[in-house]
């Protein structure tokens, strides 16, 4: 059964739900239909089943005061009916039956305690757009063939609800044939040697190619051909062998579309028919087109149509669900794909995020203006929804006249604009509800203003999208095709709405709203005074731009007063004014010097050429304010890298400037920073650190190097094989050239302060990273309660490097809500399973003190409720207490862990300094690529071997055998460097505890520790120093064996997986709370005696035996079965100094979920066993003394 749109939204429209189940969806009408009431808080409301099916029940719930209940009485009447039937779905409906709010709870079990209720509520309201309501009930579709055959259980029918609200459209096939087929029409196409340009114009072309192929399937070319390209590529090779390009695209494209009607010649119609104007910026030459004389062969497009062909194409709102059916929101996510490559770091964003950041950031923007603007007599909106539902003719006036046009919404990543079209379908529907309201409510003057719309625009749907699309969304991205493609999906947006080709308007020009440039890089503000003493010329451009250089003379622009910087903003902003204004203005009228006859095609056309020259002529003049602040405030010159010996710096002129592609957000932008910044800014920046990738690079010149899994040798034997040829050496060196300058910038700019973070007074050294720059540039650009949404990687609250930006955000804003995905169910393709994401939300201004959180999510789904009384909040205080130097935040699961932190904080963190007291300071030792030359793949006499992490587990020092060896006196004087070599004890001749540096938290086991005998060891295994420079013993072996043994329990583990993802770094071992116990303190000796057994088993260790009391290695545990007990005991005592409770340690163990069940029981029996003694004190002395 295939769902009918049409039918299906009339009856939507009209609130017939009853009508819409049963006879569209297929359900059963019900053969309970009385209505229950029932009492809440004094309050009547009543439940009424209208259709059911296999078990399931859709009810329409009405209360006595006509309203639709709030949030807390909705839950309760839920539980009400689910006593009665467990799955169900809750229609909420006002008296006049124009809101409706739809209920379902998903119920799932998060682990083996834990069991998870979501709720789902779309809302609808009357005259809302249907199409985006619609998709959400195709799951529902009930075919009568499967009642027939008895084929659909409760579960199944449950299944179709959670699908219904939880929709993840599947396009992978055609992404593929669209790879495939774009590859080879690269081949075809001739006249552009630039590589990269031609990948470019393919694009160009398939973006076209698509946009005319939706308008041909939505009948809109040519009186209703809906096989014009087809046809028209027959006609053209019947007049003659390869014309389709040359002779008829090109004239289509821009003699037709970007030419209005009354200005073609009489040829123009003939060739391609009746084509509307449309504009917009799609069909205008390019500057590929501008340069290169192009071919394309005819076969090329034929392979292009004939893959269209094989699917359907769908314009409407929202997809109807065939397996073959490409619809705006697939043709997004093909084209998200394409455009956010990997190597960019950037990556295909799910709607479910998109949409989810969107509704937040911009309905709280909307409650929170209207609750500022509405008087006294107002009660404060507490929600979107409730403001939706008390809609009156005040509040819609106040949102469709002033709030809604102001908002400012921007993405400073915007690619191919998921985000930007998420945004537009937010606003759509707010604006639909208030139109909605506006034809109920009966305000005469209201309905006299939409009116006055509809009369001028034939879709009002048409006009409110073209009114967000220019009033409301901004967009900057480096990649300047990444912006077409987003301005081509927001066309395509744009067009959806229209149902007849007369409802056709001229695309928008938002050239200036969604634009191409470097969003990291350029000038917030733009100081007008010096902007207009700065002129340059070529010869003072070429030898680097100097303040005072002689020089300098006008020479961009005219000696008049109506070039100075402020005449040329009021020039820009006027013509965007105007144009915004003539936009929606069809027919012919007056503008500027013109005629009053004068069309609004041309008038469009004159407007933005207007634009266009005046952002050309600033643009050098910005870049050498750019450079001024480059060169002369932060003293950055431009590194040439050589190949060998250190760089060759000079001056940096206004082309090393142009190079970086700067976006000056105070002059594009400078109506909006003048307000104090964008409203909201919603956003999935790149993730990459910023330095060459070497082997990314040499990939572009040889198959054999690949990014990942090459060995470090084998690469640099292929790099310098490379670097031989001299075309690929001084490629290579102008790549690296292109850092150190922008590099220096990052670290050293006002705007990056929070870049450096500065821990126990030391700078943390860290990579850049382009999420820490986009996150702290969206502060910047935020206005003063300007809302931000941020997909970015979860080092934001883990890594150390990022310690200043936690600060900024726990000073300087309040953070909404912060949501950690890890990868396991593929959110993001093509990154790894185990990789952990943050879905970060905050407004600027105030202070933090405490926020919602989740962690550890793998259901995309899970974030629509988020936040809700699941989510668990963390106080600033807390992780102040928890991790005073880094500021990290640990991962919570639940309530659990909140009062296990409590209890453990009162220890002192390892890396805390304490007086009378044991300290310990971390080290690493040979680095695996710098310190290469140093390894051998032999052992000969005189050498010792290098131990690496994965050569131990926890208390075995011969988990694998080594892999390389090192000359003992070459490894001493490299581990030595400059200080004196005394013969003092240096830390390799003794016994050293570390652990494992590589380690995830979902593991079997993260913290991987043991004592190693007398060796050098590599990087991946941290160690504990033994002895100072001046070989001074600094930790002795019985607190070596102590740490070691807390180091390997499930508590101290569990307390690491809270904060690692990938690596265990020396902060986070520095943050862990230990106590310091010494010897005669309780429990340290069993610790102690336990930890020596399971280390001290072969020869070696001797030496640390006979310190601890053990003799010799003779009396160490080999016996698997015992040493297992000796293990569980350790836990059993570690939880117990620790004063966890059992459920507490239970619950510990089971957050190892791969360790064996027996394991976890023994620790937990040894915890039992190890418990305090209570009862007569004689009975408890001997019994102590037996268990001892």
């Amino acid at each position: 059964m295939t769902l009918n749109f049409q039918q299906t939204r009339e009856l939507l429209h009209k609130f017939q739900f009853q009508d819409l189940f049963i006879q569209q969806l297929g359900w059963s009408d019900s053969s309970q239909k009385k209505a229950v009431h029932l009492e809440i808080e004094e309050k009547t409301y009543q439940y009424q089943r209208i259709a059911e099916s296999s078990g399931v029940a859709i009810f329409e719930v009405t209360a006595a005061d006509g309203n639709i209940p709030d949030a807390k009485i909705r839950a309760e009447i839920h539980k009400e009916v689910t006593n009665l039937i467990a799955e169900n779905l809750l229609i909420f409906i006002d008296s006049q039956r124009t809101r409706s709010l739809w209920y379902w709870v998903k119920r799932e079990r998060r682990d083996a305690i834990n069991r998870v209720f979501t709720v789902r509520e779309p809302l609808y309201v009357k005259g809302q757009p249907g199409d985006l309501f619609l998709s959400k009930l195709g799951s529902l579709v009930i075919d009568i063939t499967e009642l027939e055959d008895d084929n659909l259980s409760v579960v199944e029918i449950a299944r179709r609800l959670q699908d219904a609200f939880d929709v993840e459209p599947v396009t992978k096939k055609f992404y593929k044939e669209f790879q495939e087929e774009h590859k080879q029409f690269l081949q075809h196409i001739k006249g552009i040697n630039n590589e990269a340009d031609k990948r470019w114009y393919a694009s160009v072309i398939f973006n076209r190619m698509m946009f005319v192929y939706f308008l041909q399937r939505k009948s809109f070319l040519d009186n209703g051909d809906l096989n014009y390209l087809q046809n028209r590529l027959n006609q053209s090779k019947d007049k003659g062998e390869n014309l389709f390009y040359s002779s008829f695209l090109k004239v289509l494209f821009f003699d037709s579309f970007a030419t209005p009607e009354e200005d073609r010649d009489p040829s123009v119609e003939k060739l391609v028919g009746v084509i509307k104007y449309l504009n917009g910026g799609l069909f205008l030459q390019h500057r590929i087109e501008q340069e290169n004389n192009i071919s394309i062969p005819d076969i090329a497009f034929e392979k292009v149509l004939e893959l269209f062909a094989k699917y359907s194409w769908n314009l409407d709102d929202t997809p109807e669900g065939k397996d073959d059916e490409i619809s705006p929101d697939v043709l997004g996510y093909i084209l998200e794909k394409y455009v956010n490559q990997k190597a960019f770091g950037a990556y295909y964003t799910r709607p479910q995020i998109t949409e989810y950041i969107c509704d937040r950031t911009i309905h709280k923007l909307i409650l929170d203006r209207v609750n500022d603007s509405l008087s006294d007599k107002y009660r404060p909106f507490e929600d979107y929804n409730e403001l939706i539902f008390k809609l009156d003719a005040n509040i819609c006036r106040l949102l469709i006249n002033d709030i809604l046009p102001k908002l400012s919404i921007l993405d400073p990543a915007c690619g191919s604009g998921a985000f930007l079209v998420a945004a537009m379908k937010t606003l759509i529907l707010v604006y639909g509800a208030v139109i909605g309201m506006i034809d109920v409510i009966g305000d005469a003057s209201l309905k006299q203003q939409i009116k006055d719309i509809r009369d001028r625009h034939q879709s009002i749907s048409y006009y409110l999208k073209k009114r967000i699309v220019t009033d409301n969304l901004y967009g900057v991205d480096i990649m300047e095709e990444a912006t077409e493609i987003a301005k081509l999906r927001l066309f395509l947006a744009l067009v959806s709405s229209a149902h007849d080709v007369n409802q056709l308007e001229p695309l928008p020009n938002i050239d200036f709203n969604i634009m191409a440039g470097n969003s990291l890089i350029g000038l917030m503000k733009v100081d007008a005074t010096v902007f207009d003493k700065v002129q340059i010329t070529a010869k003072a451009k070429a030898r680097g731009y100097k303040q005072e250089n002689p020089d300098l003379q006008l020479s961009l622009f005219q000696s008049s007063s109506y070039y100075t910087y402020q005449s040329i903003l009021e020039e820009k902003n006027k013509s965007i004014e105007l144009y915004k204004k003539h936009a929606f203005i069809p027919g012919k009228e007056k503008v500027g010097g013109l005629d009053e006859g004068t069309h609004q095609d041309k008038r469009l056309l004159l407007l933005r050429a207007s634009i266009d020259e005046i952002n050309n002529k600033s643009q050098e003049k910005l870049n050498v304010l750019l450079l001024d602040e480059f060169s002369t405030r932060l003293g950055i010159k431009y590194e040439e890298v050589q190949l060998t010996g250190k760089p060759k710096k000079r001056v940096l002129n206004v082309d090393d400037i142009a190079a970086l592609k700067p976006f000056h957000w105070g002059y594009h932008f400078d109506k909006v920073l003048g307000r104090g910044g964008f409203d909201a800014i919603i956003t999935n920046p790149p993730w990459e650190i910023f330095k060459p990738q070497a082997k990314e690079f040499f990939a572009q010149h040889n198959e054999l190097v690949t990014k990942n899994k090459m060995d470090i040798k084998v690469f640099e034997k292929e790099q310098k094989i490379l670097l031989e040829n001299p075309e690929v050496a001084a490629a290579w060196l102008e790549y690296q050239s292109q850092y150190p300058h922008i590099s220096a910038y990052f670290r050293s700019s006002e705007q990056y302060k929070n870049q450096i973070s500065v821990v126990n007074g030391k700078k943390a050294g860290t990579d850049i990273n382009l999420y820490k720059l986009f996150l702290e540039q969206c502060f910047n650009l935020l206005r003063p309660n300007g809302e931000c949404g941020i997909v970015i990687p979860s080092g934001i609250y883990t890594d150390l490097g990022a310690k200043q930006l936690r600060e900024m955000l726990f000073n300087q804003t309040n953070i909404t809500g912060l949501f950690c995905f890890e990868n396991r169910k593929t959110i993001f393709e093509e990154v790894d399973s185990r990789f952990k994401f943050v879905v970060l939300t905050f407004v600027k201004g105030g202070k933090t003190t405490e926020f919602p959180s989740a962690f550890m999510r793998h259901d995309v789904q899970e974030l629509q409720m988020f936040p809700s009384n699941e989510s668990l909040p963390i106080t600033i205080d807390l992780v102040r207490k928890l991790s005073p130097d880094s500021l990290g935040i640990v991962e919570f699961a639940n309530n659990y862990d909140f009062s296990i932190a409590e209890k453990v904080s009162k220890y002192p963190l390892l890396g805390q300094k304490l007086n009378n007291c044991w300290n310990i300071s971390l080290q690493s030792e040979f680095h695996m690529t710098n310190d290469s030359y140093l390894f051998c793949k032999d052992s000969k006499p005189g050498m010792m071997p290098l131990y690496e992490g994965k050569m131990i587990h926890q208390f075995n020092h011969q988990f694998e055998k080594p892999r390389y060896w090192i000359v003992e006196k070459e490894g001493r004087a490299a581990v030595l460097g400059r200080k004196q070599d005394k013969g003092q004890k240096v830390d390799y001749q003794s016994y050293r505890l570390g652990f494992r540096k590589i380690a995830r938290n979902t593991d079997a086991r993260t913290m991987i520790s043991s004592i190693i005998p007398p060796n050098f060891h590599a990087e991946s295994f941290q160690s504990v120093r033994t002895y100072d420079y001046e070989g001074n013993r600094q930790i002795n072996y019985d607190v070596m064996l102590y740490v070691g043994g807390v180091w390997n329990s499930f508590v101290l583990d569990y307390l690491l997986r809270l904060r690692v993802t990938a690596n265990v770094n020396f902060f986070y071992v520095y943050q862990l709370p230990i106590p310091r116990l010494t010897e005669g303190g309780k429990y340290f000796n069993e610790i102690v005696q336990r930890a020596a057994k399971l280390i001290c088993t072969t020869p070696e260790f001797d030496e640390l035996a006979q310190e601890v009391g053990l003799d010799s290695h003779t009396n160490g545990v080999t016996d698997e079965s015992e040493r297992a007990k000796l293990r569980a005991e350790l836990d059993g005592i570690i939880a117990h100094l620790y004063g966890l409770t059992e459920a507490e340690f239970a619950y510990i163990l089971t957050t190892f979920p791969i360790v064996p069940e027996q394991v976890k029981q023994d620790a937990l029996t040894a915890y039992q066993d190890f418990a305090p003694l209570t009862g007569d004190a004689d009975i408890v002395g001997y019994l102590s003394h037996i268990r001892s």
